[in-house]
């Protein structure tokens, strides 16, 4: 299991070693192993399904496309409107994340907002200034921020160590909250 260390630490050895770099802000460096992809750029979008994981840096990062594996994403602005079938690992400035993760995700940014079709299956550990909670969770929230909205169903246990929690009126938490 990585911890968020070791995860930028790997991400940056893959892209430095794939020779990953964007000739200017709009244009992505792009590179398949098997069928795993590394993309990197200033601007970054996927817009093809990716048949394994996806690992994506930028300025701006949006994956418009399903993703068979799992998805690792660093950069500024992230944004994720299509299914992604495994784990997400997410950090940016603002992360927004509108379509269904297949197990676990997690997340750090300035402001995070999972929108209502945003179902995760698993479970999801989440760390921001602003972060806003409107799509289920199958399994348990651990929830760290200054201000943490929750405005979904959680089936397992929440722990917030929010500076400010506030359950919306779609709020529904089937376990414990700590």
């Amino acid at each position: 299991m990585f911890n968020r260390s070791s995860m930028l630490l790997v991400l940056t050895m893959l892209l430095s070693a794939a020779g990953l770099h964007a000739a200017d802000d709009s244009t992505a460096g792009v590179r398949r192993f098997g069928s795993d992809t590394f993309i990197a750029g200033g601007s970054v979008r996927v817009d093809k399904p990716v048949p394994g994981d996806l690992i994506a840096a930028g300025g701006n990062v949006d994956v418009d496309a399903p993703v068979a594996g799992d998805a690792v994403l660093v950069g500024g602005n992230l944004r994720v409107t299509a299914k992604v079938e495994q784990d997400v690992y997410a950090g940016g400035g603002r992360v927004i994340l509108d379509a269904p993760v297949g197990h676990n995700l997690r997340v750090a940014g300035g402001q995070i907002d999972l929108g209502p079709m945003a179902a995760v299956a698993g479970n999801v550990s989440v760390a921001g200034g602003q972060v806003s909670l409107r799509g289920p969770i199958k399994g348990a929230l651990n929830a760290a921020g200054g201000r943490v909205l929750i405005d979904a169903a959680v089936d397992g246990d929440v722990v917030s160590t929010a500076g400010h929690l506030a359950l919306g009126p779609n709020a529904r938490l089937a376990g414990k909250l700590r």
